[in-house]
């Protein structure tokens, strides 16, 4: 009887598929997270952070300046998507929670942001259905890191499927030089596992040490180059 106790407490810690969709949704459909995206959204649109360490999206696109469409992955409330709309010609804002896409359309309206297209599905999902026919650039901002080592893989074949070549990305996620591992939501991965993960792309893994979590690092870009077979 005691074994069976035990389990079921530690089960209560075990991350399932949903986990993180269903921590991130309730938080977007709070009565006060309009008003807190808001400001969160200014601040960092203000404060140039798709261009933090982690991203630095200006100087990845003008290394790439054939790139003029952009697709965000995990867009939340769209402060990310807001700030690549005036970096490209047009961006692709998938987010999986529909409590953040209204959020994200009622603080970056169509009449300011017109060349935003907000898609609302998970992201296997919906980089399925892209089609792009140029160079296009993939950015996360430390959501992958969230998940499951199965919905990143799927995630990232879906991405390297849905890539031309001469793609690139610029994903704000936790890396570490040799060593992997998992709490609950809250994954760091090392540099091969990424490079496994996506074939065919030349990966930068320039991202600076964080203080906690055994100094692992945040933020990585990837050109493509090949396609896999």
């Amino acid at each position: 009887m005691e074994i069976k106790k035990i389990l079921k407490k530690l089960s209560v810690h075990v991350q399932k598929s949903h986990t993180s969709y269903d921590r991130h949704n309730r938080q977007l459909e709070s009565k006060d997270e309009l008003e807190l995206a808001r400001l969160g959204g200014t601040k960092r649109i203000n404060t140039n952070e798709i261009n933090s360490a982690s991203l630095r999206i200006n100087d990845l696109l003008l290394m790439h300046p054939t790139v003029k469409i952009a697709v965000d992955i995990g867009s939340g409330a769209g402060w990310g998507s807001a700030s690549l709309s005036k970096l490209v010609d047009e961006v692709i804002a998938i987010e999986p929670s529909q409590a953040g896409i209204n959020i994200a359309t009622q603080l970056y309206s169509a009449t300011e942001y017109p060349n935003i297209v907000w898609k609302n599905g998970f992201a296997e999902d919906a980089l399925e259905l892209l089609t792009l026919d140029a160079p296009t650039l993939f950015m996360t901002g430390c959501v992958l890191s969230h998940l499951r080592d199965k919905e990143v893989l799927s995630i990232c074949q879906k991405v390297n499927l849905a890539a031309p070549e001469n793609s690139v990305l610029s994903f704000s996620e936790a890396w570490h030089e040799d060593e992997k591992w998992h709490q609950i939501m809250w994954h760091v991965r090392t540099k091969d596992w990424w490079q496994k993960a996506l074939p065919g792309w030349e990966l930068d893994f320039h991202g600076p040490a964080g203080d906690d979590y055994k100094k692992c690092h945040m933020g990585f870009w990837g050109v493509k180059v090949t396609t896999p077979k």
